[in-house]
C-alpha cells in the first residue's frame, strides 16, 4: 500500500521538510506559528499534525510523509485521534472557556501516540481573555505536547504569543503555479482556471473549498442575471438575494465574486482602444458581456460601488439581514439599466 500523501502542501514542501528534519533529530520546538492565507495554513497545520502523529513516518524521502496505514494515520483520517486537539472560533471568536477546556485536556499524558498535537486555527480570533489565558500554556507547555497555531499575520497577535513560537511563513502559490495545479486536478471547466486562481488568493486549499461551495455555479447565475433584460432582472434580483443568503460565508462569496466583476470592468474601461494593454481580465470566459457592461457605468460609479462592497463585508458582522444586504448590493446593476437606484444602500 502506498504511503499517505500530505493534502494541500503544494508550494509548502519546504516547511514540511523543516519538520521532517527536526523530527528526525528530535529537535521539535513546543510551539509553531504558521503565517499565511487561512486555507493554506489550515491544510498545512493538519498535514504537520498527521506527520507528528504517524507511528512510522517516512523521513528519508525528498518530502517527509506519514505512512498512511498505521493506527495513528487511520484514526487521524477518521478524525477520532485521541491525541489531536483542534481549537477554532466558536462564532466570531475563540473564547476563554475553549482555552480552559484545552488546558484541562492537556494536563494528561498522550493516550496513544508518542506526542499530543494541538492545533489552534485563526489564533488571531482569540479574545483578550482567551489570549492571556493561552499564554500560560505557551510559557509552561506540558511534556510531550506540541502546539501549532495559524494566523494571517504576526501583527494581529499579542507579541508575547508570537515571541514564544517558532514563526514559519507560508507563501501563497504564484498564480501560474496555482493555475497549473487547478488544471491537473480538474477543479473547474477549461477557461475558468484564471478566475478560480484569483479568488483563491494563492491557496489550493481555498480553491477546493470554493469549488465545494459551488462558486462556479453561483458565478454563472450572476452572469445570467447581468445579461437579463430589465423587466426580468428585477424579479430575478429578489430570487437571487433569497437563495444566496444562506449563511455569512455564502454572502461573502457573492461579494467577492462581484468584486472580481467590478475589477474587470475597471480594467476594461482603462484599456479603451488599447485592447492588449493592462492587467489580464479575471473572468476572461465572460469578457464579451463584461465589455458591454463596462459601457453602462462610469468609472466613478464603479469606484464608489467598490467602496460599498467593502462596507457590505463589514455589515455582515453586524445584525443586518443578509437577504436585504444582497438586495442592496445587486440593485446597483439594475441602475445600469436606467432603473432608479434604490434607497436601500443609503439606508444601510
Amino acid at each position: 500500500m502506498s504511503r499517505g500523501v500530505l493534502p494541500g502542501t503544494s508550494g509548502q514542501e519546504g516547511i514540511i521538510r523543516i519538520f521532517g528534519r527536526v523530527l528526525k533529530k528530535g529537535l521539535l520546538a513546543h510551539a509553531y506559528l504558521l503565517i499565511g492565507p487561512p486555507g493554506e495554513t489550515r491544510a498545512l497545520a493538519l498535514s504537520i499534525a498527521k506527520l507528528l502523529l504517524c507511528e512510522s513516518p517516512d523521513l528519508e524521502g525528498a518530502v517527509p510523509r506519514p505512512c498512511g496505514i498505521c493506527r495513528g494515520c487511520t484514526k487521524f483520517r477518521h478524525q477520532v485521534h485521541p491525541d489531536l486537539e483542534c481549537i477554532e472560533a466558536n462564532g466570531a471568536m475563540i473564547k476563554i472557556d475553549q482555552i480552559r477546556d484545552l488546558q484541562r485536556s492537556l494536563a494528561f499524558s498522550p493516550l496513544e501516540a508518542l506526542r499530543r498535537v494541538c492545533l489552534i486555527f485563526d489564533a488571531q480570533k482569540m479574545n483578550p481573555s482567551a489570549a492571556n489565558a493561552f499564554l500560560k500554556t505557551l510559557e509552561e507547555p506540558p511534556a510531550g505536547t506540541y502546539l501549532i497555531l495559524t494566523a494571517t499575520s504576526v501583527r494581529v497577535l499579542l507579541s508575547t504569543i508570537v515571541s514564544r513560537c517558532q514563526v514559519l511563513h507560508c507563501s501563497p502559490l504564484r498564480p501560474a503555479e496555482l493555475i497549473e495545479i487547478i488544471k491537473k486536478q480538474g477543479l473547474c471547466p477549461c477557461g475558468s482556471e484564471h478566475f478560480l486562481a484569483y479568488l483563491s488568493e494563492g491557496s489550493i486549499s481555498q480553491a477546493r473549498e470554493l469549488v465545494e461551495r459551488n462558486v462556479l455555479s453561483i458565478r454563472e447565475r450572476l452572469f445570467r442575471f447581468l445579461g437579463t433584460q430589465k423587466e426580468k432582472a428585477i424579479p430575478m434580483l429578489f430570487i437571487l438575494s433569497k437563495e444566496m443568503s444562506g449563511d455569512r460565508d455564502d454572502v461573502l462569496i457573492v461579494v467577492r465574486l462581484i468584486r472580481s466583476l467590478v475589477r474587470d470592468m475597471i480594467v476594461l474601461k482603462g484599456r479603451g482602444e488599447r485592447k492588449s494593454i493592462g492587467p489580464p481580465v479575471i473572468n476572461s470566459d465572460h469578457q464579451v458581456l463584461l465589455e458591454r457592461l463596462s459601457y453602462l457605468f462610469g468609472l466613478q460609479d464603479l469606484v464608489e460601488y467598490s467602496q460599498w462592497l467593502d462596507r457590505a463585508e463589514g455589515l455582515l458582522a453586524c445584525n443586518v439581514s443578509r437577504e436585504f444586504l444582497l438586495e442592496s448590493t445587486l440593485i446597483f446593476w439594475i441602475q445600469g439599466l436606467n432603473y432608479p437606484l434604490s434607497c436601500n444602500i443609503q439606508a444601510l
